[in-house]
């Protein structure tokens, strides 16, 4: 206790004599990964805003042929016509809500990333919150192909099937044409999407870049 300088009791130290003084604390280390993800997530959001546009315009658009499946069929082929139009109606009604819901989901990732960029508090919660919205997004769209598409697809190649001379298409070979519209799409959009919300998840729940995101 008679050698602490902070002690003040202490004697007084003789002229000269070195005394003890605490370091300076140094400074937290800001991570680089925020500035990083934010670089990926504007390009991705760049990206797929991009396709989600076209997609979501080009799939409206084509929906609207479903309001064609709704006019008066005059005779055999036109009730088949119809029953075409109504199914890929559906198809294009499908992929444009899809379409739709990667444009909103984009636009919101770029906002994100800006701030990821400036380090901006909110932008570390909702790069978390955000990872998990578009997998729940991702599971609602992979769910409309095998409820929708692949479905209407199956249909609409099943009722090609009928209208070719026998054995032209087989019933088994429809069902695999719509299998593949179904299955396959989901699992590359799965593929292509799943991977950033998850990397978000696992960086922006980290204590380091949390306490980086402080501006």
């Amino acid at each position: 206790m008679a050698d602490d300088p902070q002690n003040p009791y202490a004697p007084p130290t003789a002229a000269g004599e070195w005394v003890p003084t605490a370091s300076p604390e140094a400074p937290p280390v800001v991570s680089s990964a925020p500035k990083v993800f934010g670089v990926l997530s504007i390009i991705f959001a760049s990206i797929v805003l991009f396709f989600g546009l076209l997609t979501s315009c080009a799939g409206f658009a084509g929906g609207g042929v479903a309001q064609l499946g709704r006019l008066p069929a005059q005779g055999s082929q036109g009730e088949e016509m119809k029953q075409a139009l109504s199914f890929m109606g559906t198809i294009y009604t499908a992929i444009g809500i899809q379409g739709l819901i990667l444009t909103v989901m984009s636009a919101l990732l770029l906002a994100i990333g800006i701030g990821q960029l400036r380090y901006r508090r909110w932008a570390g919660a909702w790069s978390v919150y955000w990872g998990g919205l578009a997998l729940v997004s991702l599971a609602g769209m992979v769910a409309m192909y095998f409820l929708m598409i692949g479905p209407a697809y199956q249909k609409f190649f099943d009722m090609i099937s009928r209208a070719t001379p026998s054995g032209a298409m087989p019933t088994q070979l429809s069902g695999s044409i719509a299998n593949i519209f179904g299955g396959t799409s989901s699992a590359m959009m799965v593929l292509f999407y799943a991977p950033y919300p998850i990397l978000l998840l696992i960086f922006f729940t980290r204590e380091q870049i949390r306490a980086s995101m402080d501006r």
